[in-house]
């Protein structure tokens, strides 16, 4: 048969109050509990005053003493985190009256307060319950906790990534009803594939359906991707700014004057093929000297002679580099025939 636990049963009394700590003695700790739940580290208690004011405080350590008659009696020590007046809960315990008249295990209710009133209906969002008591739900602010860096971490094998399913599942539940973030948007990026099957309606995109067009890179990206930019040759730099230029122009200008508004960061389609021919053709060119050959030579009398380019061989390396991006099917999405327009 369950015995009622009752404040006169409990025997319970606060003997000590510090800025961070309230100090309880218990006469008989196996009744200092409640019914569903045994005491521990991490229980909470209420603590009250004359002045209907409830201190909710959660048990950080227990202590044993021994009295001389051989009878033993225990200490427990709680941090307050705040009042419960009127059916609402206040963090801050500094308003509890002295000396608070009771002491006893807080209720299922109590607790759940703690954690309702944190936070407003309308930005409530809850993915969790309190480790202690799976029956209290832990809501959190929804605005907040999306607009900021979280971080969920644990060893292999812990539920990192259940976790994370969770939450983002938790979340787009959420964003049919009247939920502050139902015009939220989800975005993973699943390096390892491992949320497709957590997420069966969403929206799936990979290689296979993504197009993202290298044009729209703005010139440092552009020079980054397509450039060696460890070997820091200038020679590539300018060869490939003067070809999308060229490109560039060749496309969207009527006139000289619409030209010069062109630049290498003008989100304006280029066609990378272009590029690399202009890149071959100025690492074969050959110039005119405005010489002929001499009459003496048969084959060649009267013939114009001609010397190698400036950039003769010099952006073989460039132009190897180009060909393997262009023609590797892993960048078909962003170096494709659907990415240049």
């Amino acid at each position: 048969m369950a015995v009622e636990t009752t404040a006169d049963n409990l025997n319970a009394q606060v003997v000590a109050v510090f800025p961070d700590k309230v100090r309880i003695v218990v006469d008989k700790l196996e009744d200092f509990k409640i019914a569903e739940e045994s005491l521990r580290v991490g229980s909470y208690v209420r603590i009250a005053d004359n002045e209907n004011a409830v201190l909710i405080a959660i048990i950080e350590n227990f202590q044993i003493v021994a009295r001389d008659d051989g009878t033993r009696h225990h200490i427990i020590e709680a941090f307050p985190l705040g009042v419960l007046r009127d059916g609402k809960f206040e963090r801050g315990g500094d308003s509890l009256a002295i000396p608070p008249k009771s002491v006893e295990p807080a209720t299922i209710e109590d607790i759940r307060r703690i954690y309702s009133d944190s936070v407003t209906e309308a930005e409530s969002f809850c993915f969790s319950s309190l480790a202690s008591n799976p029956e209290v739900r832990v809501p959190v602010n929804g605005n907040k906790f999306f607009n900021k860096h979280i971080a969920i971490v644990g060893s292999t094998g812990s539920g990192k990534s259940h976790t994370l399913a969770t939450i983002v599942q938790k979340a787009v539940s959420e964003k049919a009803g009247d939920f502050t973030l139902n015009n939220s948007h989800v975005i993973v990026f699943d390096i390892h594939s491992e949320y497709r099957s957590a997420f069966p309606n969403a929206n799936f995109i990979d290689v296979s359906n993504l197009v993202l067009p290298y044009w729209m890179l703005n010139a440092e990206e552009l020079e980054e991707f397509f450039i060696d930019t460890e070997a820091n040759d200038h020679n590539q730099r300018n060869v490939f700014k003067e070809a999308v230029l060229q490109d560039r122009r060749a496309k969207f200008t009527g006139t000289s004057g619409d030209a010069q508004r062109i630049h290498l960061d003008s989100p304006l389609p280029f066609d990378i093929q272009e590029v690399l021919k202009f890149a071959i053709a100025k690492n074969t060119e050959r110039l005119e000297t405005g010489e002929v050959y001499a009459a003496s030579n048969k084959e060649k009398a009267g013939q114009p002679k001609f010397e190698n380019g400036s950039l003769h061989s010099k952006l073989t390396n460039f132009i190897n580099r180009l060909e393997s991006k262009i023609n590797d099917s892993r960048l078909e999405f962003f170096l494709g025939e659907r990415s240049k327009t």
